[in-house]
């Protein structure tokens, strides 16, 4: 096997043990929407980037983070309806990216790159940041992590028990927005939304516990990856649309089978 695709696996399993963890809670607090929103603000965040001849990545996640902090202030304040918020921030994030992108004519963009991402590309320096970013975020859900389910199941038993559900709120929104900004130039925007949402979603049919949504959400993100890969070499397709493919038919499959379970 060629070792372009071994770092895609390796790289997949470094992406998922981020993305499912932090999907989960995502689910649990109903956030997918913001996971979407924040998606949107890489081009934004591209445009910046390359407005301002800043590294990429570092626009991606400053643009991820504010939009992130403000969607959770908004919340807070309660002054306007979130989802009106999220929605008005993602699509005028879109808009905005695309403009100061077009008046940078000299600036060559692979704008279908971003939105798909190039997971067969990766190298050792992308593992290696991709192993620094799936530690940090698996440690800073170790470290909240009792105060983070707490507070998926009742913010104010939460509160009653000493947690902060401001902060643990601020901490869950900037991961989704490292995750977003890490993988976006990596994977696409496309695939790391399904990556966040769809596999959490498949586990959450067959889980007793939130470690074992988890922990399925991983397996199945990685074994999605893994297929889509193998369909993509054996018969000349986009690797991201395909991997997004099999996790969609393995969501169809899930809703399936255990609706006959409950028959």
């Amino acid at each position: 096997m060629p070792d372009f695709i071994w770092l895609a696996l390796a790289g997949a399993l470094l992406i998922t043990l981020m993305s499912a963890p932090v999907g989960a809670f995502m689910l649990w607090r109903r956030m997918a929407f913001v996971g979407d929103a924040l998606a949107h603000t890489t081009l934004l965040g591209l445009g910046i980037g390359l407005w301002l001849q800043i590294p990429i990545q570092l626009s991606l996640l400053l643009v991820s983070v504010i939009v992130a902090v403000s969607i959770t202030r908004i919340h807070q304040r309660n002054n306007l309806s979130t989802d009106t918020f999220i929605a008005i921030a993602a699509h005028s994030s879109l808009a905005l990216g695309m403009l100061v992108v077009t008046l940078l004519p000299e600036a060559r963009i692979d704008l279908m790159g971003y939105l798909f991402g190039d997971l067969l590309n990766l190298t050792m320096q992308d593992i290696w940041g991709l192993l620094i970013a799936s530690l940090l975020t698996l440690s800073i859900l170790y470290r909240y992590w009792q105060g983070l389910i707490l507070t998926c199941l009742n913010a104010e038993l939460a509160r009653l028990a000493g947690h902060d559900t401001q902060k643990l709120n601020l901490i869950l929104a900037l991961l989704i927005a490292l995750i977003i900004a890490l993988s976006t130039k990596l994977v696409g925007a496309l695939l790391i939304t399904a990556l966040l949402i769809t596999p959490a979603a498949i586990a959450r049919r067959w889980s007793q516990t939130p470690i074992g949504m988890i922990q399925g959400a991983i397996v199945i993100s990685w074994l999605a990856i893994a297929i889509g890969i193998s369909l993509s070499w054996h018969f000349d397709l986009p690797v991201s649309p395909a991997i997004v493919a099999v996790l969609f038919a393995g969501f169809i499959a899930s809703r399936a089978l255990t609706n006959q379970n409950k028959l």
